[in-house]
């Protein structure tokens, strides 16, 4: 992801995988480089000195020293008490939860069969060649999961179609997904061409015999031609949702930005 952070903005945040202190939930907004962040408000501070008292606390009973009681779901649910405690009642959570596992593993066991959706899914298509993607893959193996390491992170099929099938539907709880894309200045980065998100919709619920996959079609206002495109979805493609940035490209300055306001540009669409 490109940053749209001038310099001087630059020099007033900090990576969040440096500066985070391993919360098990965000207590400050983040920016994926599109916008600056706001500093950290007084009630999230306070969210946050909730979360590292109970973790000394139920930390400390399980032999745990803070950091690593966070990673845990007892730190999970020590997460929710404290947004309890500023916020309200608004999760359902027991104090027991934050320091006996066994309360946790039994809540997880009890959600096994819950209905999970994840409503943004991408892979390439075979042509795809831009190594440049490589890099997520790699950030991931060292900051969040080291076991990706031994499976390789140095090959674009771990993006493509095959991969995509086995992550989704054979290695993870998901039991739909919605397949997506993103509109690019630049023709070849394209991930999937609409025509190719609904061929690939067909596919995988011709194979499950059911419907397991949602289908994006992506829009691209401004660009020459945008309208044809979404007359043929509409006609052809019978997108289950759209898809669209406006800041035209999600990886570089755009010739093409819009807003979602633009009467001249999007009423019509």
């Amino acid at each position: 992801m490109s940053t749209w952070l001038s310099e001087r903005e630059q020099r007033l945040v900090a990576g969040a995988e440096a500066a985070s202190s391993a919360m098990p939930i965000p207590t400050q907004i983040v920016s994926n480089g599109e916008y600056l962040p706001p500093p950290q408000s007084a009630v999230q501070r306070r969210v946050e000195a909730r979360i590292n008292e109970l973790a000394d606390v139920n930390g400390k009973h399980l032999g745990l020293s803070r950091r690593q009681f966070l990673h845990t779901s007892c730190g999970m649910a020590a997460a929710f008490l404290a947004m309890n405690d500023i916020y309200g009642n608004v999760f359902q959570v027991a104090p027991a939860e934050a320091r006996e596992p066994e309360l946790m593993l039994a809540r997880t066991q009890s959600l096994a069969d819950q209905f999970i959706f994840d409503v943004q899914t991408h892979f390439v298509r075979d042509d795809f060649d831009h190594k440049e993607l490589l890099g997520l893959a790699d950030f991931a193996s060292q900051h969040w999961n080291p076991k990706m390491k031994a499976e390789g992170v140095s090959s674009l099929a771990r993006y493509k179609f095959q991969n995509y099938v086995k992550e989704i539907y054979y290695d993870s709880d998901t039991n739909m997904a919605l397949l997506s894309g993103a509109p690019f200045d630049d023709p070849s980065w394209w991930l999937l061409s609409n025509e190719q998100i609904v061929k690939a919709r067909e596919l995988i619920n011709d194979f499950a015999g059911s419907r397991r996959l949602l289908a994006h079609s992506v829009i691209t206002p401004k660009q020459p031609g945008w309208m044809d495109e979404v007359d043929k979805a509409i006609e052809v493609y019978k997108p289950d949702s759209w898809k669209s940035y406006t800041i035209g490209d999600p990886l570089a300055p755009s010739k093409f930005p819009w807003r979602l306001d633009d009467e001249q540009v999007m009423y019509p669409f």
